[in-house]
C-alpha cells in the first residue's frame, strides 16, 4: 500500500469513528432519528408505545451492522482530495501577477510557483518572490541540466518553470499554481494534460491596450507587438478548461471565480491524475 493510500485509509477510519461517536453521544441526534423511524406509513407523529428513542436507535445500528459496508464512502466520499496543478494563463497585461498576489493575500492555500526569467527586474519586483532573475548563461545551464519543466522565449526574454517548484509540493500533497504565458501553457498541457487550465481574459482588446499603456513598461513599438501577439493568444482560448474575465477594479470577483473552479475540481467523482506524480 502506498503512502497516499495509507494516509487516506487512516483518515477515513478516523472520520468514521468520529461519526459513530457523535451519533452515540448526541441526545438530539437520537431523538431526531428515532422520530423519523417511529413515524409510520400513515405519517403520524411518534407516540408512547412505539419505542423509546434509545431503543429505536439501537435497532437502527443493528440493521446497519447486518449490512455490507458501502465502499463508495472510502472510494469517493471520505477520501482526501488529491492535489491540483493549476495553470493560470492569459495575454500580457491581463493581470496574472496581480491576481496571484491577491490570492496569496487572501490566504488561498497554494504553492505559488516562482518562474525563472532573464528579463530585467521591474520596479517593486523581488528576486525569489515575483521571479528568479538569472543571466542567460545561468538559464542555459538550468536548461542543459534538465531542471526546467517548460521554457519559452517571450518578447526576446527567456522564461522557465523549475521542476522542483512543481513536483516537490505536489508530492507533499499541496495544490500548485503557476502563471506561464499562453505559449508555455500549451507546452505544459502536452506534458501534464490533467492539470487545470484557466485562461484569464480581458473584457475587450481595447481594455487590454489601456492596461498595457498605463503600465508604462514598454515603448510604443513593443506595445504594438504585444497587442498583436495578444490577439493571437486570444484565439487559443478554446484550448483551455475555463475562462475567467478579469474586469477593471473587480479583482476580488476574479479571485472568487478561480476559487469556485478549484472547489468544483475538488468535488470531482473521478479526480484528475497527474503524470508528474505518477512518474515521481
Amino acid at each position: 500500500m502506498g503512502k497516499i493510500e495509507e494516509q487516506a485509509q487512516n483518515q477515513n477510519h478516523k472520520r468514521q469513528q468520529e461519526q459513530v461517536e457523535l451519533a452515540e453521544n448526541s441526545d438530539g441526534d437520537r431523538d431526531r432519528i428515532a422520530g423519523v423511524i417511529s413515524v409510520g406509513s400513515t405519517g403520524s407523529a411518534p407516540h408512547s408505545g412505539q419505542g423509546t428513542p434509545d431503543g429505536a436507535l439501537s435497532a437502527l445500528w443493528e440493521v446497519l451492522a447486518e449490512q455490507e459496508p458501502v465502499p463508495e464512502f472510502d472510494l469517493y466520499v471520505n477520501r482526501p482530495a488529491p492535489p491540483l496543478l493549476v495553470v493560470l494563463t492569459g495575454p500580457s497585461g491581463v493581470g496574472k501577477d496581480v491576481t496571484l498576489t491577491r490570492m496569496h493575500e487572501l490566504g488561498m492555500p497554494f504553492h505559488y510557483v516562482v518562474t525563472v526569467t532573464t528579463r530585467e527586474r521591474r520596479p517593486g519586483e523581488i528576486d525569489g518572490v515575483h521571479y528568479f532573475f538569472v543571466t542567460k548563461q545561468e538559464f542555459e545551464e538550468m536548461l542543459n541540466k534538465g531542471q526546467l519543466l517548460e521554457h519559452a522565449n517571450v518578447y526576446g526574454n527567456y522564461y522557465g518553470i523549475p521542476k522542483s517548484q512543481v513536483v516537490e509540493p505536489l508530492k507533499r500533497g499541496e495544490d500548485v499554481i503557476m502563471k506561464p504565458d499562453v505559449q508555455g501553457a500549451k507546452t505544459i498541457k502536452q506534458i501534464e494534460p490533467d492539470a487545470v487550465f484557466i485562461f484569464l481574459a480581458p473584457p475587450s482588446m481595447h481594455e487590454l491596450a489601456l492596461r498595457l499603456y498605463y503600465r508604462k513598461t514598454e515603448d510604443p513599438q513593443e506595445l504594438a507587438m504585444r497587442l498583436k501577439i495578444a490577439r493571437q493568444e486570444m484565439q487559443a482560448l478554446s484550448d483551455f478548461d475555463y475562462v475567467v474575465v478579469n474586469h477593471r477594479d473587480r479583482l476580488d470577483d476574479t479571485v472568487k471565480a478561480i476559487q469556485a473552479i478549484i472547489k468544483a475540481e475538488k468535488c470531482r467523482v473521478h479526480p484528475r491524475r497527474l503524470r508528474l506524480l505518477e512518474d515521481a
